[in-house]
C-alpha cells in the first residue's frame, strides 16, 4: 500500500524548508501568497493531508493553552434522531462502551444524524469540518439500507458491525462463525443428534447469516448423515413453515436468532424448552434470557474507537483500499435451555 505524503515530501517537491510549508498550509501572512498558492498545489497534487493530532498538539505548543477535549463523530442514519438507541429496537447498543474508550484518548464522542432536516452529505462533511472534526465512527444501519455516501477522504473512519456494505470501510464485528460454531460444539458435547437451524426474524446483515450458515453445514458434517437437518424454509421463516419443517424433522435442539418468536411457535406445537428440545440464541434479545453467545457491545465500541484512533495517528483518511475486520469472540452463557440430553 502506498505511504502517504509527508510534510518533507512537500517540502522537497516545492523547494522550500519544512517551516514554509506548514505556515503555508496554515495560511500564516509571513509567507508570500503566490508561496502559499504554489505550496497548497504541490500538497494537493502529492495528496498530503495535515494530522490533525499533530496539528492540534502544535497549536498547543505554540499557545501554551492545553488541547481541549477533541471530538469524534458517531454517525448514524435511522429514519428517528434516536432509532439506534435500544429502547427503539433489542439490537446491542455500541454507543456507551465507546463513549468510555474515547474518554479515555481524550475525546469527546458525540452523535450526529444524517437525517436532520434540510441535510445533505455535503453539508453533513462541511459541518463536521468545520468543528475539526476528522474522526468517524458508523454506527449499525437500519434494516434494508447497506450503503452511505459522503466525502470519506476527509475523515478518518470506522464502521460498528457489517451493515455499512458500501463503502467497505475497517469495521469491528462479532464472530458470527464461532457463535455457530461454538454452539454446534455444546449441542454435541451434550448428546443433541439432530440440531436445526432457523431465521426466525429479520438479519440486518445478510453477511452475517453467511457466517452462521457456514458454521452450521460445515459443522454438521460431524454428525451421522442421517442426523444432518436442511435449514428451516424462509430468511426469515414464519409459524407455519416452521410448523411443517419441525414436525417433518423433528430436531432436538435449535439454534435462532430471535428466541423469543420461536418459543411462542414451540409453545402452539405442545414442545417444552428444555424437556422436548434445546434452544441456543445466536443473538441475545433483551426481552429474554437464554442460552448462547453473548458479546458484550462495550468492548466492541471500545475497539472501534481504538482503531479509529490509530487510524488518525497515522493520517489514514478515505476508504481503505485493504479492509481491516476485528472480530471480538463471545461467551458461552447457560440458562438451562440446553441442558445435558439423557438417553
Amino acid at each position: 500500500m502506498q505511504q502517504p505524503a509527508t510534510l518533507e515530501d512537500v517540502a522537497k517537491a516545492a523547494g522550500v524548508h519544512r517551516t514554509t510549508v506548514s505556515l503555508s498550509l496554515r495560511n500564516h501572512p509571513r509567507i508570500p501568497e503566490p508561496t502559499r498558492v504554489r505550496v497548497k498545489a504541490i500538497a494537493d497534487r502529492l495528496g498530503y493531508r495535515i494530522n490533525p493530532l499533530v496539528s492540534a498538539l502544535m497549536q498547543s505548543r505554540r499557545s501554551g493553552k492545553p488541547v481541549k477535549h477533541a471530538a469524534l463523530a458517531y454517525v448514524t442514519n435511522y429514519p428517528t434522531r434516536y432509532g439506534w438507541r435500544p429502547e427503539h429496537h433489542d439490537r446491542p447498543d455500541f454507543f456507551p462502551g465507546a463513549v468510555e474508550r474515547a474518554r479515555d484518548f481524550g475525546y469527546k464522542l458525540e452523535h450526529f444524524w444524517l437525517g436532520e432536516p434540510g441535510m445533505t452529505p455535503r453539508r453533513f462533511c462541511d459541518m463536521l469540518s468545520a468543528r475539526g472534526i476528522n474522526g468517524l465512527i458508523i454506527g449499525r444501519l437500519p434494516p434494508g439500507q447497506h450503503s452511505l455516501e459522503l466525502d470519506w477522504d476527509r475523515f478518518s473512519a470506522v464502521a460498528l458491525g457489517m451493515t455499512l456494505r458500501s463503502p467497505i470501510l475497517h469495521h469491528i464485528t462479532e464472530n458470527h462463525f464461532d457463535t455457530v460454531w461454538q454452539a454446534m460444539d455444546r449441542c454435541r458435547e451434550r448428546g443433541y443428534k439432530r440440531p436445526g437451524f432457523l431465521f426466525s426474524d429479520v438479519n440486518d446483515s445478510p453477511r452475517v447469516g453467511h457466517r452462521w450458515l457456514g458454521a452450521y453445514l460445515t459443522q454438521q458434517t460431524q454428525f451421522p448423515a442421517r442426523d444432518r437437518l436442511p435449514v428451516c424454509p424462509g430468511n426469515p421463516t414464519n409459524e407455519e413453515d416452521f410448523r411443517t419443517w419441525f414436525l417433518r424433522h423433528e430436531p432436538d435442539a435449535l439454534l435462532v436468532n430471535n428466541p423469543s418468536l420461536l418459543m411462542r411457535w414451540l409453545s402452539d406445537l405442545n414442545r417444552n424448552v428444555p424437556r422436548d428440545v434445546g434452544v441456543v440464541a445466536l443473538e441475545h434479545r433483551r426481552e429474554l434470557e437464554c442460552t448462547g453467545i453473548y458479546y458484550d457491545p462495550a468492548k466492541i465500541g471500545g475497539l472501534a474507537v481504538e482503531m479509529l484512533v490509530g487510524l488518525m495517528h497515522r493520517n489514514e483518511t478515505g476508504v481503505p483500499s485493504v479492509q481491516h475486520e476485528i472480530l471480538l469472540t463471545g461467551e458461552w452463557r447457560e440458562n438451562c435451555m440446553l441442558p445435558p440430553r439423557t438417553a
